[in-house]
């Protein structure tokens, strides 16, 4: 068991301290006599408070330092983990696009996910695999879950990874981390070797068959504007215009104030002669509608469909009208990557050994105390701890009232038996 915060419980033990102190000074009424006359009555409080050498109601006592160690402990936030494994397995499994042979990406990660402490599918996203990673495992043989297979990216699931490990460290002496890839050039971004640097130890990479190259796309492209509140269909108008700073498309930024007007639809729009576009797109084989731009917040800048003798984009970054912006080498390159090919390009050439050599590293396996531990705001033992803490208290407040009312009944049997002496 570990404590996230134990100045807390430092805290509590010094004032459970402080209440036992409290518990040796004892409050009660002074010794009566028999005096001749109110001349000979002292000036003294009605109450006198003397020290003892023994705790008085010890019970009372009990509840409330059991009461403050209870918050205290609740507020330390302790983690209560099994006895460490030797060594944790994080396997990560690459169902992108570049994967060439889904058969042998299964087989090769059979070995691995068996025994494995956490399980990750990625493509563009990353998914942990939470139960049945066997058979998750095993649908990827099906091939046609591979018809709509998006790019990879290898930052995705290293930072997925790192979010793992933050959970499992407290339960491993060692870490292993596992990557199942054709590590194909269009998995890599600028961020990769920065975000691999984070992990603190070596890498075991498992290479898989890539992916065919395919030829170029000649699929001509028909560009359609809808900026202007109202254009086209292809989008429904803001009541304000919004501005943002940049804009991302493939692999160029640009940033301009551009004025949004319009977010982008769902739906694909009539053409101008008013026939629905289920003519061009609804071919057998037409993918899904591909974001390729996007603004700043990540909202679609502009994306495309597929037709029978192309595709349709919509875009919604409208052009500078006035300065020599648009005249700019940086604004033509970004004008170059909208109006590119059809369908998003694929490298699925192979990463170089050196950046291979530098991905798997030449360390011994991640040590779990090296890997940050995430941020918890509670533990599963925090409710428990306060709802008993809630049972102490009211146990307190009850034993309380009835020491108060047995006090009572003993000072008033006492005057009884002094007045009939009198």
């Amino acid at each position: 068991m570990i404590f996230l915060a134990p100045v807390f419980l430092a805290a509590a033990g010094i004032v459970a301290a402080g209440v036992v102190a409290l518990h040796f000074l004892s409050t009660r009424e002074p010794d009566t006599d028999l005096l001749p006359t109110v001349r000979f009555v002292p000036r003294v409080p009605v109450q006198a408070t003397t020290i003892t050498t023994r705790f008085t109601d010890p019970w009372l006592l009990a509840l409330r330092v059991l009461l403050i160690l209870l918050l205290g402990t609740a507020l330390a936030r302790p983690l209560i983990h099994p006895f460490a494994q030797p060594v944790s397995r994080i396997a990560l499994v690459d169902v992108s696009r570049a994967v060439g042979s889904p058969g042998e990406l299964a087989d090769s990660a059979d070995g691995y996910v068996d025994g494995a402490a956490a399980v990750v599918f990625f493509d563009d996203e990353a998914k942990e695999i939470e139960d049945e990673s066997a058979d998750a495992l095993e649908d990827l043989r099906d091939d046609a879950r591979w018809d709509r297979a998006s790019r990879g990216s290898l930052s995705t699931a290293l930072i997925a990874a790192l979010r793992i490990a933050s959970r499992l460290r407290d339960g491993a002496d060692s870490l292993q981390l596992v990557v199942i890839s054709p590590f194909a050039q269009e998995e890599r971004d600028a961020a990769t070797g920065e975000i691999r640097a984070l992990w603190p130890g070596r890498i075991d990479a498992v290479r898989v068959a890539a992916a065919p190259p395919q030829p170029d796309a000649e699929a001509t492209v028909e560009r359609v504007e809808w900026a202007a509140p109202g254009a086209t269909g292809w989008g429904t108008p803001r009541v304000t215009a919004s501005t943002s700073g940049g804009v991302r498309a493939s692999a160029a930024v640009m940033a301009y104030p551009f004025a949004r007007r319009c977010p982008p639809a769902a739906d694909v729009p009539e053409s101008e002669d008013g026939a629905g576009a289920a003519d061009s797109t609804e071919s057998a084989d037409a993918p899904e509608t591909r974001v390729y731009a996007r603004w700043i917040d990540g909202e679609p800048a502009a994306f495309e469909r597929a037709t029978a003798d192309g595709c349709m984009r919509s875009v919604a970054i409208p052009l500078p009208t006035e300065g020599d912006a648009i005249l700019r080498p940086d604004f033509q390159r970004f004008l170059a990557e909208l109006e590119g090919p059809c369908g998003e390009p694929r490298d699925l050439a192979p990463l170089p050994d050196e950046f291979m050599a530098a991905f798997v590293g030449d360390e011994p396996l991640a040590p779990a105390s090296l890997v940050p531990r995430r941020v918890m705001r509670t533990t599963p033992a925090v409710p428990w701890l306060l709802g008993f803490a809630l049972v102490v208290a009211f146990a307190e407040l009850w034993l309380r009232r009835q020491l108060a009312t047995g006090a009572r009944a003993n000072r008033a049997g006492e005057g009884l038996r002094e007045s009939r002496a009198a």
